[in-house]
């Protein structure tokens, strides 16, 4: 297999690309769609806006996958946007136990067992034979067996089977290859993270774990079809003010107050990672932002990411602001434009649990269940460094001083000797 960057050649491979639907992304993938007909025609650009790079997999020539980056607002961190299939390649769907089934022993009623001799003869680990418990069969337990309960009323019925969505070898394969020769190529370019949002039902997300991906924190995704116009809470009660980009700083402070170390360790934020860009041409998304100020400290922030009629907030609160969030929460949905397909997305993490149940009072439902957010550390990649390590490892590594050229300490002697009158007048 041949990994390589997408060229403009390629152009007439581009109408095949097609994105796999493994949850990859989310929500973000959803709210501010980063196709990759676009990127991967803006890569060769002079002036490349998306920062986006395009990696295709090819086997004897004929392109099989390809993968999706983009470089983030402090360019030393990536991430992933996509992986895909090039052609008509279709995952296959394979039937296995329902987790439901698998816990049904779990949920049985309580019955006295009874010892049962093995039907052979079986020897166990020690060398005695081996017995076996056996359930005494009861009316009730026959009853939750057939699907009634023991009053004889009808339970609804859940599938024995879910169907799995996998792909062929070969495109794993290919993904496998297109995701390692990815981090290489962000090493060497001085990308220090690299970053991934996964489905945790995703099978694909042992593929990341095996290219050193690891989980730092985990996520609830939440949505919202926002019809009809929520009520606007007094701004002035609530002491809320639109995001400033002076209010950085404080809003950095808060998240370093919610969000655990090694969370923080991973994502290495700044206070200018919370800066909002408002350039002088439009744009196809906009962002927006509502702080929370008691004194000079932020308690709660609200960031709203919009393209179209597509809406994700992102929040944060201290537990002492957790009885205003209902109100929070409500006065940045008024601040969107209702309709029957406007939908809102909002992603809660494992550390502010406080949340879910401010957004399910407020129409929210969760859907596309958890998703683990990964990070895999590569290696910078420092040049010139090869003469300095053979020159240590032959003794030779000195002092690092800067040596006066020849002539110069000659030079010196005669400005003193030609300006000595005048110094000394002086």
């Amino acid at each position: 297999m041949q990994v390589r960057t997408l060229h403009f050649r390629d152009f007439l491979k581009l109408g095949r690309m097609h994105q796999a639907d493994i949850g990859l992304n989310l929500p973000f993938a959803l709210v501010l769609p980063d196709l990759p007909l676009p990127a991967a025609l803006a890569q060769h650009l002079p002036v490349n806006s998306l920062n986006s790079s395009v990696y295709i997999c090819e086997e004897k020539g004929v392109p099989q996958a390809f993968v999706q980056a983009r470089a983030r607002q402090r360019r030393d961190e990536w991430e992933v946007l996509s992986l895909g299939v090039v052609g008509q390649v279709q995952p296959e769907f394979v039937e296995f136990p329902n987790k439901s089934e698998e816990e049904a022993p779990e949920t049985k009623p309580e019955v006295s067992p009874s010892l049962a001799p093995v039907s052979g003869s079986k020897v166990g680990p020690n060398g005695n034979e081996a017995v076996q418990l056996k359930e005494t069969e009861t009316e009730t337990e026959q009853n939750y067996r057939s699907g009634e309960n023991p009053e004889g009323q009808a339970e609804p019925e859940e599938p024995l089977y879910n169907l799995l969505q996998v792909w062929p070898v070969e495109i794993e394969l290919a993904w496998s290859k297109l995701l390692e020769h990815l981090i290489v190529d962000a090493g060497e370019r001085g990308v220090v993270r690299v970053y991934a949002r996964l489905s945790t039902d995703s099978p694909e997300l042992e593929l990341f774990n095996q290219l050193g991906f690891h989980a730092y924190t985990h996520e609830t995704l939440f949505h919202l079809q926002y019809e009809q116009a929520a009520e606007r809470p007094d701004q002035e009660a609530l002491k809320l003010r639109d995001h400033r980009n002076r209010d950085c700083w404080f809003i950095n402070q808060l998240y370093n107050a919610v969000t655990p170390s090694p969370v923080q360790n991973a994502e290495q934020t700044t206070a200018r990672t919370w800066e909002i860009h408002r350039g002088y041409l439009p744009r196809h998304n906009r962002e927006s932002g509502l702080v929370l100020m008691e004194g000079e400290k932020a308690v709660a922030y609200i960031r709203i990411l919009s393209y179209r009629n597509r809406h994700l907030l992102r929040i944060m609160n201290l537990d002492t602001s957790r009885q205003l969030l209902p109100d929070l929460v409500q006065y940045a949905l008024s601040t969107l434009k209702a309709g029957p397909g406007t939908e809102v997305y909002c992603a809660v993490r494992e550390y502010q649990m406080e949340q879910e149940a401010v957004l399910e009072d407020l129409g929210f439902e969760r859907v596309f269940g958890k998703q683990a957010v990964l990070v895999k550390h590569t290696v910078q990649f420092v040049r010139g460094l090869e003469k300095q390590l053979a020159r240590a490892r032959e003794g030779k590594l000195e002092l690092a001083h800067r040596s006066m050229r020849p002539g110069t300490l000659v030079r010196f002697a005669r400005y003193i000797r030609y300006h000595w009158h005048s110094l000394v007048c002086f």
